[in-house]
């Protein structure tokens, strides 16, 4: 019989070391059920297993509007008001290169993702020349005018992405409430880092007092300063 030459033989036995590691690792995560603590856009939310654990969790076959798109913070609000504090079973999920799982989730025996197209709050997400699998839901709430259907022509998050790229408003806290002073647009806060002006023109789109002070200042036809006292979004962000 041949014998193999030492080298080959310490190859052979660092495969099979390596293969359960690899083998583990390219595994995909197993489905759970735990309770939706964060929702961070109209698609992506955290889940808190039982162990205590935390996995960010994206629904799959959806594309929903942009946070700093029309129809972003409604589409969030959609998936606050129907999961958040609630129990919701991820199904088996692959793993996104940031670590997010990408996954079917049903919560109550309703897949939202399905949920999400069909109230207008989302697109069947586009793949190739695929409309994807959830373009008759699609095609329904677009019929029935429901969320970001309400416009016609309504811009779709891939081509919003294209001509403005990602949204660049962090996720600060809101602003402490600012005191209404009547003062003209050009006297608001300064621009804050990481605000730009990105197509968003309404109080519904803004995340703090100071976010609506910079779009007011620097942005052009938006639609948050009713009295034109140089105060925007005084119902919502600057009492």
């Amino acid at each position: 019989m041949k014998l193999l030459p030492p080298l080959a033989i310490v190859c052979a036995v660092c495969l099979v070391l390596a293969w359960p590691a690899a083998a583990q690792k390219s595994k995909a995560p197993a489905g759970f059920e735990g309770r939706v603590v964060r929702v961070i856009d109209g698609a992506t939310f955290v889940v808190r297993a039982a162990d205590k654990s935390e996995s960010t969790v994206r629904l799959r076959q959806i594309d929903p509007p942009e946070l700093c798109q029309a129809g972003g913070p409604e589409s969030k609000q959609a998936l606050i008001d129907a999961a958040l504090g609630r129990n919701v079973q991820v199904g088996s999920a692959s793993r996104t290169p940031a670590g997010t799982l990408l996954a079917a989730v049903v919560l109550d025996g309703v897949d939202l993702s399905r949920r999400q197209v069909e109230e207008g709050h989302a697109l069947s997400l586009r793949v190739r020349y695929d409309n994807g699998p959830l373009v008759k839901e699609e095609r329904m709430a677009r019929a029935l005018r429901r969320g970001l259907h309400a416009v016609a022509n309504a811009e779709t998050p891939k081509d919003f992405r294209q001509r403005n790229g990602p949204c660049a408003v962090s996720e600060a806290p809101r602003a402490a409430a600012a005191p209404a002073v009547n003062t003209p647009s050009t006297s608001a806060a300064p621009a804050a880092p990481g605000y730009r002006c990105d197509g968003r023109t309404r109080c519904t789109q803004m995340q703090s007092c100071e976010e609506a002070r910079f779009f007011l200042k620097n942005c052009p036809t938006t639609a948050m300063d009713g009295d034109r006292d140089g105060v925007p979004c005084e119902d919502q962000w600057c009492p």
